[in-house]
């Protein structure tokens, strides 16, 4: 399905920035579109939202069409910053790091499950950019993430390059276009997309900022951002509790802070959903349970990993789901005949 639903979406801007990479190789982006049941016109309706699965097949039929496996790249680079109240407000901002922050927030419209974190460590301001599936074409991740750092270089001081780029697909054959727009240090195949800029350049005051142009685009976006939240929140919060299971430590609070929101709105929200924070991660957990024992992995060590503090506790849990206790689920998984 193309236009929105209740499964993942980006905003039609992202499809537009693709069109224009697509003209800019000599293509014809019309056709493209109607394979797809779009047309130009419909992507200048303000509302539109494309889903996410949609959208990451064009990219890759842009990427063999036109022998480009930088065709993400080129899309994020392809239009000004300046072609949606979000980069407008991006552009008047007091300085880059306010205008990274700008993106934070309103990620979720840009496509809705994906979450950004900022930290700082040392002398840097780091990135992290979370909600990918594994399953999406690289260009997903390139579009994204270069116009991100398209918006970086227009307002840091002589267009300051980040540090360094994580980006967590394989190094392509050619990376020169990943290097000039994006970063002289990339690290390939990472665990995690991330962003690294020195403080210094992000905290530069801007000459140019206008508090009062990026309020007023900052309130034009809310209303699309309230709207994408609603839609998208049971499986935002899951992709987050998933993200932090891994590390073993997920609590409401901490999703919270995640989805730019305080801790009571999440839980009231999700209770509108029909749901809970509580509900959702025993579920999660049980899906996740059920994969690590796969792997064959210590209980005690998949305890952790699920948050529980003792091996004890996740035994009980488990034959509280499945009737039987993980050495037996494993025994049987080996002797499936065996009663």
């Amino acid at each position: 399905m193309l236009q929105g639903s209740n499964s993942r979406t980006v905003w039609r801007h992202s499809v537009l920035r693709a069109c224009v990479a697509l003209e800019n190789l000599g293509y014809n982006a019309d056709a493209l579109l109607d394979e797809f049941d779009l047309s130009l016109n419909q992507l200048f309706e303000p509302g539109l939202r494309v889903s996410t699965d949609a959208f990451n097949l064009m990219l890759a039929q842009c990427q063999v069409e036109t022998g480009h496996d930088d065709f993400g790249i080129l899309a994020g680079q392809s239009v000004p910053i300046t072609n949606s109240a979000l980069g407008i407000a991006v552009r008047a901002s007091a300085s880059a790091l306010d205008g990274i922050n700008r993106f934070k927030k309103f990620a979720p419209v840009i496509e809705s499950g994906t979450v950004f974190t900022i930290k700082q460590h040392d002398d840097a301001h780091i990135v992290s950019i979370r909600g990918w599936n594994s399953q999406w074409n690289p260009a997903m991740q390139d579009a994204l993430v270069s116009s991100l750092c398209l918006a970086a270089d227009y307002l840091t001081p002589e267009n300051c390059k980040p540090r360094y780029v994580k980006l967590i697909q394989p190094e392509p054959t050619n990376t020169a276009t990943w290097h000039a727009c994006l970063s002289e240090t990339i690290e390939w195949d990472a665990q995690e997309v991330e962003i690294a800029w020195e403080s210094k350049a992000l905290l530069h005051p801007r000459l140019l900022a206008d508090e009062s142009t990026a309020l007023l685009n900052d309130a034009l976006m809310e209303p699309q951002l309230q709207q994408v939240l609603r839609a998208s929140l049971h499986h935002r919060v899951e992709s987050q509790i998933s993200q932090h299971l891994q590390a073993g430590n997920t609590t409401p609070d901490l999703i919270a802070s995640d989805l730019n929101m305080g801790t009571r709105t999440l839980q009231r929200l999700l209770k509108e959903d029909g749901t809970s924070f509580k509900e959702i991660l025993k579920l999660l957990r049980q899906e996740h349970a059920k994969n690590l024992l796969d792997t064959r992995e210590p209980i005690a060590q998949i305890a952790s990993r699920l948050g529980y503090d003792d091996p004890g506790t996740f035994s009980k849990a488990f034959k509280a789901w499945f009737g039987l206790s993980p050495s037996d689920y494993l025994e049987n998984k080996k002797n499936p005949t065996k009663t």
